[in-house]
Formats: structure tokens, sequence, C-alpha cells
């Protein structure tokens, strides 16, 4: 019981980690490919 206690923390605590890193990872792609990515079909609609 106690052995699958110890795993199931740690199983606990990785997929924390890797969530937290999962919705990092978004927010700094989101950020990454928004800030470039909204003038230009702004202006190429525009160019039409």
């Amino acid at each position: 019981m106690n052995v699958y206690c110890k795993i199931r923390t740690l199983v606990k605590s990785v997929s924390a980690a890797f969530a937290i890193g999962v919705i990092a990872g978004l927010l700094v792609a989101s950020g990454d490919a928004v800030t470039p990515a909204a003038p230009a079909p702004a202006s190429s609609w525009v160019q039409r």
C-alpha cells in the first residue's frame, strides 16, 4: 500500500508538472504566434 501511495504521488506530481509545462508552452507559443501573425492577415486583407 505504501508503494502504491508513493507511485500515485509521483504520477500526480509528474502529470501536474507536465500540465504546467504544456500550458506554459501554449502560452508562449500563442504569444509568439499571435503577435507577428495578427498584422499579416490584416495587411493582406486590406490589400485585397
